[in-house]
């Protein structure tokens, strides 16, 4: 091997030297500390320093931190072993992780021997002291644990990761011990047949079936255990019946078990053929032979396969759900089975089939009573656990006799099922939040109604406080007629229903104080009709009232002309004012016209106009006025022709004609529903001459008309100017139209003046 010698100048080993003497640290260049052995380890490549050549070895393997030069040296943890070197340390030497130690376990710096599930410790993957994780041994009862894996029990408690008893014999699963849900193992529930099991104690019956490990019992109508035929053989206490499943002797009554058929022989002298014992025909009856068939000899029932002996015939006779004997296939005495009707509660059963409750105990087989809950159709049930005496109603297609059976209460007479809710059953049901309405039937509930919210209510308003529909909003304003004379007038407006949460608006704000309260001061100049408007934020609420004076009403200014074209070849209607205003007139032998004032809405009040025509040039035709206008189509009409004459297609008289016209709109309004003493589709007649006048007006003459108009009907009285004599007076009754504008209309006559008007609060 050649000498080496490490290159490094006799300056360094100098300064090192002097260095070691002030700093334990420095080494000796070889990444060994002189003094502790604690030092960082030098690494680098050795030079050879004859050579200058590297030897392609580290200081790890050459210097002082070597892993295998006796001493604990470099990130070691102990002399030779841990931290960067191959080894591990042994039991009881330093270390810092896991991986130093041999054992792989290093505990408070120390490397603790491999932990085994018998070493009194907890270490490795175990939960407890030797026991969970991967030890064989499960931890008992308030051990630690992860899972229920871990514990003998079965059942680690995640609040608080202890091992605790088995799982609970109540809570529908099965856990623990448990051979089924809640019941077998410690449970002090045994289980029913059918359930598994692992021993005959697990069962109610104390049968544990070895091959399907289910319980079974010797009463279940069923073939099960080790039975060889129905309840029979095996370990039941009873003998199978002659025919029946056998494998030994033992499983048969008569003791003899046919070893080609495998079923169950009658005894022997109940097979020779002959007649003998005390049979009471061959081979049958008796105390020890099979029961006889049908019409074969008895004495008494239990001669009989049927178990009924006519004691008359002294034979055998077939069974019958009326012979008071349970037979055939009847599972309790005249019931049961296939034929016979079923049994009442508590008689015996096989299945549902077998009760006329429909509902067979599985565990008792007796029949039990109708519940609303063992999903069959019973008692008064209308359908499978609901209608009847039940809490539960049907759904919609299920059976039903009357509607308190269905949910939606409504039963369909005809098909005798429930029906879906619907918004004209007369029945409150679905969504509706009263009878047929709100909810998906919509805003169609009326006031008082229950609602949710005014989306159920026809005025949009539900009160919040009592759930019914409120009023629809309304405002009524006062006083309807108001007498201006020169100091201001009070309104007032009350509004009511709705949302209860009101705001006023009068218009026109003219001659108002404040347009936007509830009781505004009118100064109006002339006639003046102020219409409030409530709004609620719901819905809108009008009503007008009327403000007169003592001077002339304005026509001019508040009237509007409609010409009307009821006459071919006639021309239009054409109206002049004087007297400032307050007189129009038609000077032309013209067509229809209605001269309607629809600015002014007058009530309660007292209309006093004059009407006249001055020269009538040879005609001979109509005039007269309106009043309780609603439009240019609704109004109350009192015509006046001087001469009857034939026109419109009627006979239209002489004297005055008060009709009632209720057209869809003026182009309608014609002739003969103004002036034709008769009904029409468009009209009413009110008043025929006979009833107020037959005398045509007079030429040159000029006639004062008072009508009293009242929200209760209306008098119009008429007087002569000339020599005030009173021509007519009469009531008109009629209060379809309780409010309106006032108007005139002339046809075919010249020189024919309305005004001036006058108007008075009554």
């Amino acid at each position: 091997m050649k000498r080496r010698t490490l290159g490094i100048s006799v300056g360094v080993l100098g300064s090192l030297a002097a260095a070691s003497c002030a700093d334990p640290c420095l080494d000796d260049g070889l990444g060994q500390d002189p003094g502790s052995g604690n030092c960082p380890v030098v690494t680098g490549t050795q030079t050879d320093s004859a050579t200058g050549d590297s030897d392609g070895m580290t200081d790890s393997e050459t210097a002082g931190g070597a892993c295998m030069d006796g001493e604990r040296n470099g990130d070691e943890t102990d002399i030779d072993c841990g931290g960067s070197c191959p080894a591990g340390c042994g039991d009881g030497e330093g270390c810092t992780v896991d991986a130093d130690c041999a054992s792989g376990a290093c505990e408070d710096g120390t490397c603790q021997p491999p932990p085994t599930c018998s070493d009194g410790v907890r270490n490795g993957d175990e939960t407890d002291v030797d026991c969970g994780g991967t030890c064989p041994d499960g931890c008992d009862d308030g051990e630690g644990c992860m899972g229920d894996g871990d514990c003998v029990s079965g059942h680690c408690d995640p609040a608080t990761m202890t091992c605790g008893p088995g799982g609970a014999c109540d809570n529908g699963v099965q856990d623990g011990d448990e051979t089924d849900v809640d019941c077998g193992g410690s449970c002090p529930n045994d289980c029913k047949d059918g359930d598994g099991c692992n021993e005959d104690a697990d069962c109610m019956s104390m049968q544990c079936d070895p091959t399907t490990m289910t319980c079974t019992s010797c009463g279940d109508g069923v073939q099960n255990g080790d039975e060889t035929d129905v309840d029979c053989g095996g370990s039941c206490p009873l003998g199978c019946g002659d025919g029946d499943g056998c494998m030994t002797d033992a499983d048969c009554l008569s003791g003899e078990c046919d070893p080609k058929t495998m079923t169950c022989l009658p005894p022997a002298t109940c097979r020779d053929g002959v007649r003998n014992g005390n049979e009471t025909d061959i081979d049958c009856g008796g105390d020890t032979c099979p029961g006889c068939d049908d019409g074969e000899d008895c004495m008494v029932g239990s001669d009989c396969v049927s178990q009924v002996c006519d004691p008359d015939a002294d034979t055998c006779t077939p069974a019958s759900c009326t012979d008071g004997v349970r037979n055939g296939n009847e599972t309790d005495v005249d019931c049961g089975g296939d034929t016979c009707p079923g049994c009442d509660d508590g008689e015996m059963c096989s299945i549902d089939g077998d009760c006329a409750s429909g509902s067979c105990d599985e565990l008792g087989m007796v029949c039990l009573p109708p519940a609303c809950d063992d999903g069959v159709q019973n008692g008064d049930e209308t359908d499978i656990d609901c209608g009847g005496s039940c809490a539960a109603d049907c759904e919609d297609g299920e059976g039903c006799l009357v509607g308190d059976d269905c949910v939606s209460q409504v039963c369909d007479p005809l098909t005798l099922t429930c029906l879906p809710p619907a918004c004209d059953d007369g029945v409150q049901n679905g969504n509706e939040t009263d009878l047929d309405c709100g909810g998906s039937c919509g805003a169609t509930c009326d006031t008082g109604e229950d609602c949710l919210t005014g989306l159920d209510c026809i005025n949009g308003v539900c009160d919040q406080d009592t759930n019914t529909c409120a009023p629809p909003l309304t405002v009524s304003a006062a006083p309807s007629c108001s007498d201006f004379a020169g100091s201001p007038v009070q309104l007032n407006a009350v509004a009511a229903g709705g949302t209860g949460n009101y705001t006023f608006s009068w218009s026109p704000a003219a001659g108002l104080d404040d347009p936007d309260i509830a009781d505004p001061l009118a100064s109006p100049t002339g006639f003046q009709t102020y219409t409030v408007t409530v709004d609620d934020g719901v819905s809108l609420a009008q009503d007008t009232v009327t403000v007169v004076d003592a001077n002339s009403f304005d026509l001019q200014n508040n009237c509007t002309l409609f010409q009307g074209d009821i006459d071919a070849g006639s021309a239009p209607a054409s109206i002049t004012y004087d007297m400032g205003g307050t007189r129009a007139c038609e000077n032309g032998n013209n067509d229809f016209g209605l001269h309607l004032c629809d600015g002014v809405v007058f009530e309660d009040v007292s209309l006093e106009g004059v009407i006249g025509v001055s020269n009538h040039g040879g005609d001979d035709d109509i005039i007269g006025l309106v009043w309780g206008a609603q439009d240019s189509s609704h109004f109350y009409s009192m015509s006046w022709k001087r001469q009857s004459q034939n026109f419109f297609g009627c006979s239209v008289p002489a004297g005055i004609t008060v009709k009632r016209v209720d057209a869809a709109d003026f182009a309608s309004v014609g002739g003969a529903d103004i002036y034709c003493p008769a009904d029409t589709a468009d009209s009413t007649l009110l008043l025929a001459p006979a009833a107020t006048t037959t005398a045509g007006w007079a030429q040159g003459q000029t006639y004062t008309v008072t009508i009293d108009y009242l929200t209760t009907g209306s008098t119009v009285t008429v007087v002569r100017d000339s020599d005030s004599v009173q021509i007519a007076q009469f009531a008109v009754a009629d209060t379809t139209y309780p409010s309106g504008a006032f108007g005139s209309t002339t046809f075919s006559q010249i020189n024919a003046c309305v005004g001036p008007l006058h108007a008075s609060c009554l």
